[in-house]
């Protein structure tokens, strides 16, 4: 292991060891890249999305339930869903920049009086997008259907109020030749509640239906992107900032990103420190690997830090135990992750 190197000369001026001092937790936040769910070669740079689901009909779409009676409201259709789902995809995919260029296109492409519920795309229409597009695949949402729940209810004197709105899509990705690369169904919701003194208010402060189908439009297009592009996902790992006096120089070093100084610190309290703060340094040891990218490093010395704590037997609290599990999991998820963010982005970040 490359961090088993003695580093004491780096120290100038050590004191002797504080083998009493307290344990103290920081954060660090980070911004952790992570696959898409289906790997798009690298050599993909430009994709258009279209909006080929039918319009959604069918019966007790939006259902309201007034204490112990329902009704149903069937006559609200939000015909624009899909165009705002697809401008929902193409505004994240821009963010995201994993692809060099992407369209979407202006127009619903299946709609009455020609369209119909249940067609999918040809190789002909998927060619005939490509080519006015010059694009490289074609991102398709094919079938979309929708429902509400409005929710009523009195509790002692107040109105209780809540919506649910449940959709689904179907997402299809097409190659060059026409081909189904991928095909994936899509399930999200979103909720709503509201309690209110009816003495005191005229009505329930809750989303009109069309609004509520508007977000989750909106919602379901920001996230589609996650199956097809990977995504920086903002996490905080704790980290001992206090436990030793030696600490406190590396965390001034860590605030100025010299985590290879930081991590020279560290290791000399791994060295010369008690059992606990052995555990500690060799913690944060493994944090300062993974901000470098070396996850099999930092697995490694999660581990130790692990068994060291183990060692602690009853002194160890669980709040410790599950810190270093949890953390040990997520270098294992990292290191799993490696090689398909390589295959996708042909390297990692």
């Amino acid at each position: 292991m490359q961090g088993m190197k003695l580093w004491r000369g780096f120290l100038l001026g050590v004191v002797g060891l504080s083998l009493g001092a307290c344990a103290t937790v920081g954060s660090v936040r980070m911004e952790v890249l992570r696959p898409a769910e289906v790997s798009v070669p690298p050599d993909v740079l430009s994709v258009v999305v279209v909006d080929f689901a039918y319009p959604y009909r069918a019966d007790s779409v939006h259902v309201m339930e007034l204490g112990d009676e329902k009704a149903t409201i069937d006559t609200i259709w939000v015909d624009d869903f899909g165009q705002k789902t697809i401008a929902a995809v193409g505004a994240e995919l821009e963010q995201r920049a994993f692809f060099d260029t992407v369209y979407v296109h202006p127009q619903a492409l299946n709609r009455p009086p020609v369209g119909r519920p249940g067609l999918n795309l040809s190789p002909l229409q998927v060619q005939r997008i490509l080519d006015e597009y010059s694009a490289q695949r074609v991102l398709a949402l094919e079938d979309l259907s929708y429902k509400t729940r409005i929710g009523l209810k009195n509790y002692n004197g107040y109105i209780v109020a809540t919506l649910d709105v449940d959709a689904q899509l179907l997402w299809k990705m097409y190659d060059q030749n026409g081909n189904v690369a991928d095909v994936f169904v899509q399930k999200d919701s979103i909720f709503w509640d509201n309690m209110e003194n009816p003495l005191l208010v005229d009505e329930i402060a809750l989303p009109s239906v069309r609004t509520s189908l508007e977000a989750l439009a909106d919602f379901m297009g920001k996230y589609y992107p996650d199956r097809i592009a990977p995504y920086w996902e903002v996490q905080y790992r704790p980290f001992y900032s206090g436990g030793h006096h030696l600490f406190a120089r590396a965390n001034d070093l860590k605030k100025v990103n010299s985590w290879e100084a930081a991590a020279r610190v560290w290791y000399y309290v791994y060295e010369e420190g008690n059992k606990r703060q052995k555990a500690m340094a060799a913690y944060n040891l493994a944090l300062s690997y993974e901000v470098r990218g070396d996850f099999l490093e930092a697995l490694a010395w999660a581990e130790r830090s692990k068994a060291l704590f183990d060692d602690l037997g009853a002194r160890l609290s669980e709040t410790e135990r599950k810190r270093v599990g949890n953390y040990i999991q997520e270098l294992e998820r990292r290191r799993d992750e490696e090689l398909k963010l390589q295959l996708q982005v042909g390297a990692v970040l």
